[in-house]
């Protein structure tokens, strides 16, 4: 092979390889569960469960919350929501749901992404949202 097409070659490789990486959301949603039970302020959380770019998120009317769970919820086994092992509930995501919680971040302003990883042994992925924060708990199914 010349060694101007062999270049040529090298060069659209790695072009194609970080294209590639980036493509598509994870097979499963990424579930962020909390190391240890702790409080985080207590409010009535009433959202939409959703998976938005392979991260779990309540859909509020602020936008897409990255949630934090607390030990003991779990992905179903079909991939298509959540148990909570607290409350007993079967969460499919895109239903609505009212829960207990508290916001650490909201439109950018609160904790630190750093602080909230540190203080509840998490780590929060680069593609889920970081301006809006929260812990959800407790979920029940809202009606209609």
């Amino acid at each position: 092979m010349q060694p101007a097409r062999r270049l040529v070659r090298i060069a659209a490789l790695a072009l194609v390889i970080p294209l590639t990486a980036c493509q598509g959301a994870p097979s499963s949603p990424h579930l962020i569960t909390i190391a240890k039970p702790a409080r985080a302020g207590e409010a009535l959380i009433r959202d939409e469960v959703a998976v938005v770019r392979g991260c779990v998120v309540a859909k509020g009317h602020r936008g897409n919350a990255t949630v934090l769970f607390d030990p003991g919820v779990t992905l179903l086994p079909s991939g298509d929501g959540l148990h909570d092992r607290l409350s007993g509930n079967n969460i499919s995501f895109g239903q609505r749901i009212s829960g207990g919680g508290g916001n650490f971040r909201e439109n950018g302003k609160g904790w630190p992404i750093s602080d909230i990883e540190r203080f509840y042994g998490v780590t929060i992925p680069t593609v889920c949202p970081k301006d809006n924060v929260m812990r959800l708990r407790n979920m029940e199914v809202l009606d209609g």
